[in-house]
């Protein structure tokens, strides 16, 4: 079996084959991103999701859930009513086994999302959004209550180098859909399997 490796999700060339692909790597998942990689990201995203949105009981979608960690981080903090959402059956399967999410689904970014317009009090994506398309934010716009926040992480070179993410984040401003409220420094995010690869913090309020 081919290592298992950010560029080994980057090579996947549809959605079908990161859907595979991370349903192939569910049951190490948090195994090789903690103990090995060094995984930032979920503490970084969370303890900035958790400075704009103070009530524990913020209804919070974990948008590219994965296993859980993001969301398990948010729970270590106190916040209790968690909804996931995954393309990946075998990921979701590994976050029901942390029993922290109200409730998991297993949907795609970029599609349609069946969840009422308004449902969210925030939105949580820890290391999804750049494999998730710029379409991803509109669902996740309309499914996040006015005033509420949209806080991702968004790899650096996705943010620079290719120039639709750039005008996706643009013209949803424009258009009044949100506003830019912190875009932090960049961070490593796997620094113990790609210390050259940094990431940004995104705090968007939903208008």
């Amino acid at each position: 079996m081919e290592r298992r490796s950010l560029e080994w999700i980057d090579a996947a060339t549809s959605r079908e084959e990161f859907e595979e692909r991370y349903d192939e790597w569910g049951s190490t998942y948090d195994k090789d991103l903690i103990e090995a990689w060094d995984y930032k990201l979920p503490a970084f995203i969370g303890d900035l999701l958790m400075k704009y949105v103070t009530n524990h009981n913020a209804r919070i979608l974990d948008a590219g859930a994965g296993t859980g960690l993001g969301g398990e981080y948010l729970h270590n903090n106190g916040y209790n009513n968690l909804f996931a959402v995954d393309m990946s059956q075998g990921m979701l399967d590994e976050a029901e086994r942390k029993e922290i999410y109200h409730r998991l689904d297993r949907m795609v970014l970029g599609e349609k999302l069946d969840y009422p317009s308004n449902y969210f009090d925030a939105v949580l994506s820890v290391g999804t959004i750049g494999h998730a398309p710029p379409e991803s934010f509109d669902e996740l716009i309309r499914t996040t209550k006015s005033s509420g926040f949209i806080v991702f992480s968004l790899r650096t070179t996705r943010y620079y180098d290719e120039p639709q993410w750039y005008r996706k984040l643009q013209s949803l401003e424009k258009t009044g859909k949100w506003r830019l409220v912190e875009k932090t420094d960049p961070i490593q995010g796997l620094p113990g399997e790609s210390p050259d690869s940094y990431w940004y913090g995104l705090v968007y309020e939903v208008l």
